[in-house]
């Protein structure tokens, strides 16, 4: 890295890619880093340069040049600028190809998985880097950061799945360290912004299509279309492995693909299911294979997650009794069903925040609750505020007492977000209080013996958004708070 990458190599990789329109400047370069951000520009640098739907970092190119920038990949020719320009025809997928050059190349040297969908990323994700490690050194990357092929997380992530040249470089470390098979989360919004199309996927996995993001996307047919762009990220021999369950998959038209499903026609399915409070077991039939299967995640939701990791595994050439067995040691996730209490009641958080997931979500708990079902729940400011009725409509179904109040405001009123939720319930018991500590200690303060509270939204999250400030809040340390007060912990 020291010596640089030439600015001719990187003409190159765009060349072949179709996307060089013109060099204005001088070839004799070397790039020894990538920068999408001018403020964090290192002497040496690439400055990657976009149209963006906020900015424009071409206005932002000349000053690059200042910090020390080698040259910049643009979109347009910024005038007035001492500084090679690398033209493109789409800034997004330049920015991804060059960020992966000048690292070295790693997404050559890795095997990659992506995990698509609107709910179960991040858990088909862990599981599947679980069944992986039988054979292989694995590691996964998404909401909760990276997990390496110890299991252990070993770095926190601000986004689903990282910018381009953040992703390159965490390529590049995992590659440095020996990782072989990569598993990440790909959500809409790094598809549509191009961020993976260095990648060239061994498979790419497609969970589940609900309502999300219409903020973002618009309509719900971009945002489903935004999720296929994966489908072009395959390798020559890569496959997709696919809900057969999920209709908004239909359109899939591949002959490299592997279909699973719970008690369905697919190529993976599980059938035979017995759930319980601790997991659920299963049969799964393969092909010619046939056994039993042990899970430790409780919910239907999970068992399909847990199909797409065997399906993903087998691809990847795990055999099918060393993944099927691997299944049994599955570690919890995160923030995903995950119990803090269990006596003498019940306290679970989950990061569901779409109507889906707190449809698995609550429909699996309800099963298990002998007692008052509470929930706790909100939903996120700046967002897409279609679904906050559905969401809303979906609790009441489902809980006895219902408690309102914010997850992340952000820069809108928290008392509006409460008002379009509170107008969703209709007529369901709850109580409304938009400070998230207090509804906390609230409704463990006013739960019995049998009871089960269900805190949704937040998860694997340690910080609120109020405003453009980041405030820490980790539901685990509020709740052992609340149950001392009560003298339960």
């Amino acid at each position: 890295m020291t010596a640089g990458t030439p600015l001719a190599t990187l003409a190159s990789v765009l060349r072949a890619d179709d996307l060089l329109r013109e060099i204005v400047g001088a070839e004799d370069a070397a790039v020894l880093g990538a920068s999408q951000d001018s403020r964090s520009i290192r002497r040496g640098d690439v400055f990657l340069a976009w149209a963006g739907s906020a900015t424009d970092a071409h206005d932002y190119v000349g000053a690059a040049a200042q910090a020390g920038a080698a040259a910049a990949v643009v979109e347009r020719v910024v005038e007035g600028v001492d500084l090679p320009q690398l033209v493109v025809t789409d800034g997004r997928r330049a920015a991804a190809l060059v960020a992966d050059a000048v690292e070295g190349f790693p997404s050559r040297a890795l095997r990659t998985v992506a995990v698509t969908g609107t709910n179960g990323k991040t858990t088909t994700a862990l599981l599947t880097r679980h069944l992986l490690g039988a054979t292989t050194r694995a590691a996964a990357l998404g909401t909760l950061g990276i997990v390496g092929p110890d299991g252990q997380l070993h770095d926190g992530a601000a986004l689903t799945t990282p910018g381009p040249v953040e992703l390159a470089r965490t390529l590049r470390e995992l590659v440095d360290a020996d990782v072989e098979w990569l598993v990440m989360e790909a959500s809409s919004h790094a598809l549509d912004q191009h961020r993976l199309d260095a990648l060239k996927l061994d498979a790419a996995v497609f969970t589940n299509l609900s309502l999300d993001h219409l903020d973002y996307h618009e309509t719900f047919s971009a945002y489903r279309d935004a999720k296929l762009r994966l489908v072009e990220l395959l390798g020559v021999d890569g496959r997709a492995v696919v809900n057969a369950a999920e209709a908004a998959w239909g359109r899939l038209d591949l002959t490299r693909i592997v279909r699973y499903a719970v008690q369905a026609d697919a190529d993976i399915v599980a059938d035979e299911v017995e759930c319980r409070a601790g997991g659920s077991s299963f049969r799964v039939r393969a092909g010619e294979w046939r056994t039993r299967a042990e899970l430790p995640l409780p919910g239907r939701f999970n068992i399909e997650n847990a199909l797409a990791a065997l399906a993903t595994a087998l691809v990847a050439g795990v055999p099918f009794d060393a993944a099927v067995a691997r299944l049994a040691s599955a570690p919890q996730v995160p923030g995903r069903m995950e119990v803090l209490q269990r006596e003498p009641f019940t306290v679970i958080i989950d990061f569901a925040h779409t109507p889906d997931a707190l449809e698995n979500l609550l429909t699996t708990v309800r099963s298990l609750t002998p007692g008052t079902l509470r929930v706790l729940f909100g939903a996120g400011g700046d967002r897409d505020r279609s679904k906050r009725a559905p969401m809303a409509a979906t609790v009441a179904r489902h809980a006895d007492r219902v408690w309102v109040t914010s997850d992340n405001p952000r820069t809108e009123d928290p008392e509006s977000i409460l008002d379009d939720l509170v107008a969703g319930l209709r007529n369901a018991d709850h109580r409304r209080e938009v400070d998230r500590v207090k509804a906390i200690h609230g409704v463990i303060e006013e739960a019995a013996t049998g009871d089960v509270i269900v805190l949704a939204g937040k998860g694997h999250e340690t910080v609120q958004v109020v405003g453009t400030e980041k405030r820490p809040l980790d539901e685990r340390v509020i709740v052992r708070d609340a149950l001392r007060a009560r003298g339960l912990a």
